[in-house]
């Protein structure tokens, strides 16, 4: 347009062969703007976004699925585990309230006839051991048998026969001790701890060791030669527990004689 403008203005100095010079450049310039209308505008390339991954969106979804889940898990266990703590509780509970009414039960059968009942059993069995022939460590037991059921008396005289029953059941296992015959065997059975009611005196009838617990291969705490005095205090199956010079230690009844 520029070029046209200028062409028409200086038309009337400037001529080519003759012929205005307006002319020449106004055909030149409708050349252009012709061609400068017709050509197409270059496409323009615009890059598509790129679609982002769900890969590792889905690898935290299941990560946190799967750490749910654990979380359920461990919260049932722990109610489990609750349930359970207070079933446990609930039986202990109920067992101690057992043993309780039992023995309330118990001091309730302790009755003057009852009492008087149980006594006279332990002396029919003592008098039957009596005209047996029984070892000497059987002897040990029976003398402790004797001794509770005099105290069983003692408490039965003063109508104390909750105490009296106690006595008489603790004589009752001195007495299915002497008749059980597998007790005499050194064996690795837990046989029942029986405490005595009276310390006896024995000796040793040949030399024996003393031994910290009840069993054949326990420490050897130390030599007894024979005729040493100790004095019993406990029974267990084939085992006495005696005291000598104010230690204790275990030795098989087969060593010991009454002194």
């Amino acid at each position: 347009m520029i070029f046209l403008l200028l062409a028409i203005t200086l038309s009337p100095v400037l001529r080519i062969n003759g012929a205005p010079v307006w002319r020449t450049i106004f055909i030149f310039s409708i050349l252009i703007l012709s061609g400068c209308a017709t050509q197409e505008p270059a496409p323009v390339s615009i890059a598509e976004p790129v679609p982002e991954s769900t890969y590792q969106y889905e690898e935290l979804k299941n990560e946190i699925l799967r750490l749910e889940k654990i979380i359920a898990e461990k919260d049932e266990l722990i109610k489990n585990q609750r349930i359970k703590q207070q079933t446990q509780a609930h039986v202990l509970r109920e067992t101690n309230k057992e043993a309780t009414r039992a023995q309330v039960k118990l001091h309730r059968l302790a009755t003057k006839p009852s009492t008087a009942s149980a006594i006279a059993e332990v002396e029919a069995s003592l008098e039957h051991l009596k005209q047996a022939r029984i070892s000497s460590f059987d002897q040990i037991l029976q003398i402790q048998a004797q001794h509770l059921l005099e105290t069983a008396s003692l408490f039965y005289s003063k109508d104390q026969f909750a105490a009296a029953m106690n006595h008489v059941a603790q004589a009752n296992n001195f007495i299915a001790l002497i008749s059980d015959q597998n007790r005499k065997k050194v064996t690795y059975v837990d046989h029942l701890l029986l405490e005595f009611h009276v310390p006896v005196k024995l000796r040793t009838i040949k030399r024996a060791f003393l031994r910290k617990e009840p069993n054949q291969y326990a420490q050897v705490l130390r030599t007894l030669e024979k005729d040493t005095k100790v004095t019993a205090i406990a029974n267990q199956g084939p085992w006495l527990r005696i005291q000598i010079n104010g230690n204790q230690g275990w030795m098989l009844h087969t060593m010991l004689e009454r002194e």
